[in-house]
């Protein structure tokens, strides 16, 4: 899910699932992850998964499937060869048994199950290669189901191994007291091993078209969710390339009005309508429209991959006067960018402070960039 938007997703999945699930589910959704973990009991986890494979959520990348957990401790993660063995070991010793049934469902008897092993080493940086940790992770498994043949494209399975570095104590606690040498670690490393629930790539949920900069819809979603626009209220996002955001603000939000504006003609005409067509959606409107001179009451290029700091410096100084100009007296601005200096800096102005206030600034991460989520409310101007 996305990264630092983690709370707006275990909201979501609560919201998507609850009147389909009967047993008691922990959340826990831990900050600038792109993770949360919902914990059930192991009676439970059969008709916990059956519920995931069913219903679409959308702020959710993918789904995986926990069979054991195991901290690493920090002397065997220094090493690389160590971790290698750690790595191995903890794989044979994976009771697989127990998820095999629930991950994968129904077998065919004519060929042999085929898998392949990821390993997602996230943020932590470390010498061994996540390439290597798989075939680890893989030769490992293999050991144990022989029969199940390696197949890196069109695969029935995924065995995922993942770790990160936490300070959770609802995932700690268990398993610090099982291993005592890891108490004292302020943030221990724990590894997760398990299997993908294969669920449709949002890649290209409700699109037919890309663009260099088009925002991944599980990003739009949630951003959209943050909003929470009400019944009737209008959104209009101003820089709205190939359409992802009025796309799924206006697939949750039914009962809104999306708008999208755009400066490049064959980007609007062509992509953005064709992936608005493509999704079936009425409550979203298209226009030709330019930024710097909003003609009505609005993710912005960040001089990345698109443009320059020289050209977006220049532009968000006439952005802030436009929105503040077409929204309504309570209207709030919703602003996504690379650029904290330069966005403070122009919130820093005289003239600029009077129109807006500050609510929040949210990292969140996009793309392998830290960016940024502005949320302002307008101010009305003292005549």
């Amino acid at each position: 899910m996305p990264t630092s938007l983690e709370l707006v997703a275990a909201e979501d999945i609560k919201e998507s699932i609850a009147d389909k699930v009967t047993g008691e589910i922990v959340y826990v959704s831990e900050a600038k992850t792109g993770r949360v973990h919902l914990i059930t009991n192991s009676n439970e986890l059969s008709s916990l998964v059956n519920v995931l494979r069913t219903v679409h959520i959308l702020s959710v990348y993918s789904i995986i499937i926990v069979a054991s957990e195991q901290i690493i401790p920090s002397h065997v993660f220094s090493n690389v060869e160590d971790t290698y063995e750690f790595v191995s070991s903890a794989t044979e010793s994976t009771d697989w048994d127990s998820i095999l049934n629930i991950a994968v469902p129904t077998q065919s008897e004519n060929s042999p199950p085929t898998f392949r092993a990821s390993f997602h080493k996230g943020q932590l940086k470390h010498g061994a290669k996540s390439q290597e940790l798989a075939g680890y992770v893989g030769f490992a498994f293999n050991n144990i189901y022989p029969n199940w043949k390696v197949k890196l494209t069109k695969f029935d399975q995924e065995v995922v191994a993942v770790w990160f570095q936490s300070s959770e104590r609802v995932l700690l606690d268990r398993l610090i007291k099982e291993n005592e040498n890891v108490a004292e670690q302020d943030a221990p490393i724990l590894t997760l091993f398990g299997m993908s629930i294969p669920i449709p790539d949002p890649k290209y949920r409700n699109r037919l078209h890309l663009g260099r900069t088009s925002l991944n819809p599980c990003i739009a979603y949630c951003l959209s969710k943050l909003a929470n626009p009400t019944s009737g209220q209008v959104v209009l996002d101003m820089c709205c390339g190939t359409g992802t955001i009025p796309i799924e603000g206006a697939s949750r939000f039914r009962d809104t009005l999306w708008i999208g504006s755009e400066v490049k003609v064959k980007t609007l005409s062509l992509k953005a309508q064709g992936n608005v067509h493509h999704a079936g959606l009425t409550n979203v409107e298209l226009m030709l429209g330019d930024g710097r001179q909003l003609c009505l009451r609005e993710d912005w290029p960040w001089g990345l991959r698109e443009g320059s700091y020289s050209t977006i410096q220049k532009l968000y100084p006439k952005f802030m006067r436009q929105i503040h100009k077409v929204l309504r007296s309570d209207g709030k601005a919703y602003i996504v960018t690379q650029g904290l200096k330069l966005m403070n800096r122009v919130l820093g102005y005289s003239w600029c402070a009077a129109m807006w206030t500050t609510e929040s600034i949210i990292p969140i991460g996009i793309g392998g960039y830290d960016v940024f989520l502005y949320v302002l409310s307008k101010k009305q101007l003292e005549l």
